[in-house]
């Protein structure tokens, strides 16, 4: 892959998002959950000549959270890749698993996967560097259990009336700012 695809650049840019994990096809086979890190921006610029450089892949470390939001569950997926461990890239990806779809759809396969890639692209989205992680277990357990209990949430929401992914993401993005 020599660009992220256009459905996926095309939704960060829309989003401002710089970091996304999204279902993809390879090769026509199996779809399944990937993480895709955007690293433009001068603030970038570190990470990306490691990168760029980079013959092997980097430690990974993976976190899952749940925000039970009074209008629902936005699932939090964080990505701490060790390309500099005194200033490791991190990503994080917000997810709305009650929303069905691309949402429900990444995380249910992160509950099967037994491996995740990940694609670092510069600012126009050409892929500078790729590499794949296992997933074990007891990751994919973790994941399966947030999962549930986000499913369990948001159906007593559902049951209220006061169901609203939007409303939950709007409140919880409002948290996210740029820092200098």
């Amino acid at each position: 892959m020599d660009r992220f695809p256009q459905s996926i650049s095309d939704s960060m840019k829309k989003s401002g998002a710089m970091t996304t994990c999204s279902m993809v096809q390879f090769d026509h086979g199996n779809w399944e959950a990937a993480v895709f890190f955007e690293v433009g921006g001068k603030e970038c610029s570190k990470d990306r000549r490691i990168l760029k450089r980079s013959q092997s892949p980097f430690d990974v470390v993976i976190e899952a959270d749940l925000i039970e939001h009074t209008s629902a569950c936005i699932y939090i997926l964080r990505f701490e890749v060790m390309t500099d461990p005194e200033n490791p890239l991190v990503g994080e990806v917000l997810l709305a698993p009650g929303l069905g779809g691309t949402h429900f759809d990444v995380l249910d396969n992160l509950t099967r996967q037994e491996n995740l890639r990940l694609f670092f692209g510069d600012g126009a989205y050409r892929v500078m560097f790729s590499q794949q992680i296992g997933l074990m277990d007891q990751e994919r357990a973790g994941i399966n259990e947030l999962l549930n209990s986000a499913v369990s949430h948001d159906a007593l929401i559902r049951v209220t009336g006061r169901y609203d992914a939007s409303c939950a993401m709007s409140e919880i993005v409002e948290h996210y700012a740029y820092r200098k």
